[in-house]
């Protein structure tokens, strides 16, 4: 059984595919068929073993052990999408080989918005049997376009907006006890065949590991290399880091490296030196009150809650709703959701079942500007 890996240097993002031949194929930091150079790898890491028509990873008796899609793995079968975390490496599992003559792809730069050049690529590769031209021709996003993605996608820490089947928007955001981290996830995200057409793009730099300044100065840097050296979104017009509650100390560094945007992307929009920018203060528009509910915020102008501290939101009665601070008695109050800051950036946490982010259902969530909350009585 023909299968390839799509090998993903973090340092760089530059992505490249490799076909597995033979039954068994080593991967590993010396005298591996597929040689990571990194002092944190086993000599001997991992293999791809062909068993019986499919193909499985086994660990090789490394001593930090083998991560498959976030989880440590001692012998489990692939499918499409797998991806084997190494450090300063990942490797995608993929059942087809994509196409890499360039082909009608080139000619989309100038007009992705073209469905009938959208088409002719779609119908070039569909005669070279690779499976993306049926995504381009399909009515909704097909699962495989975005090479083991979609359940990020699912469960809203990938929103992505489409266009032809080609991505036209993207939002990469921070949830906890996340599979991938901001710069993995934006180096996987990029290597997607579909998103080099990507005309915005939001990267959540905050971290739920450790929120602190050093490590959204590192994160910064990373994302930041990754888009400058990394592949190319020829179209894109806007760029954002999220936002920080609170100042971040400057780095002359990473301002060197925000300059350089504007000669990688021309038609950047965005001024780079915005992106670290601090956000002092937060509030939630109230866009949609049910007739006959009871809506009380007492802080309200305008419609608009500020934050301040945070904010809780929950029912004491039928048909009553109030939001309020969080240091306010609420003993007996059924609590719908929480905000509250969580340096470096506000928090989502929802406490009652039927909270909606974005329409999907909220769980504990950085948030973004425009993100929609939805209050399972209709707020």
């Amino acid at each position: 059984m023909s299968a390839w890996v799509r090998r993903i240097d973090l340092d760089t993002f530059a992505s490249s595919v490799i076909e597995l031949t033979g039954s068994t194929v080593t991967v590993g930091r010396r005298g591996a068929d597929i040689v990571i150079d990194s002092p944190r790898l086993s000599q001997k890491q991992c293999a791809f073993v062909s068993d019986g028509g499919r193909w499985l990873v086994e660990d090789v008796t490394s001593a930090g052990g083998t991560f498959l899609n976030g989880r440590r793995v001692h012998r489990q079968a692939l499918v499409h999408g797998d991806t084997l975390w190494l450090y300063d490496v990942l490797l995608v599992f993929l059942e087809a080989a994509p196409e890499t003559g360039s082909g009608p792809e080139a000619h989309l730069d100038q007009n992705p918005d073209d469905p009938n050049q959208v088409k002719v690529w779609a119908d070039w590769l569909l005669e070279r049997g690779d499976p993306l031209g049926e995504h381009l021709l399909a009515a909704e996003p097909a699962d495989a376009a975005l090479d083991g993605l979609a359940p990020l996608v699912k469960e809203g820490r990938l929103e992505l907006g489409w266009r032809h089947g080609l991505i036209h928007t993207a939002r990469l955001r921070c949830i906890n006890d996340a599979t991938y981290s901001d710069v993995e996830l934006i180096a996987r995200f990029l290597s997607l065949r579909v998103a080099r057409w990507t005309r915005e793009l939001t990267v959540d730099l905050s971290t739920w590991v450790m929120p602190s300044a050093n490590r959204v100065h590192q994160d910064a840097a990373a994302v930041l290399k990754g888009l400058l050296t990394g592949p190319h979104l020829p179209l894109l017009e806007r760029l954002s880091f999220g936002y920080f509650a609170e100042p971040l100390p400057p780095s002359v560094f990473l301002l060197t490296m925000l300059d350089r945007l504007k000669q990688r992307f021309p038609r950047l929009k965005t001024n780079p030196r915005s992106l670290m920018a601090a956000a002092r203060t937060a509030t939630l528009e109230v866009v949609q009150v049910p007739a006959g509910l009871d809506f009380h915020a007492p802080a309200a102008k305008d419609d608009r809650i500020p934050l301040d501290s945070g904010l809780w939101v929950g029912s004491s009665a039928r048909g009553q709703l109030r939001a309020l601070a969080p240091g306010v008695h609420r003993s007996g109050v059924i609590e719908s959701f929480l905000v509250r800051q969580q340096s470096p950036q506000w928090c989502l946490i929802p406490l009652e079942h039927g909270v909606l982010l974005n329409g999907r259902r909220a769980v504990e969530t950085r948030l973004l500007p425009g993100d929609v909350i939805e209050e399972p009585r209709g707020v």
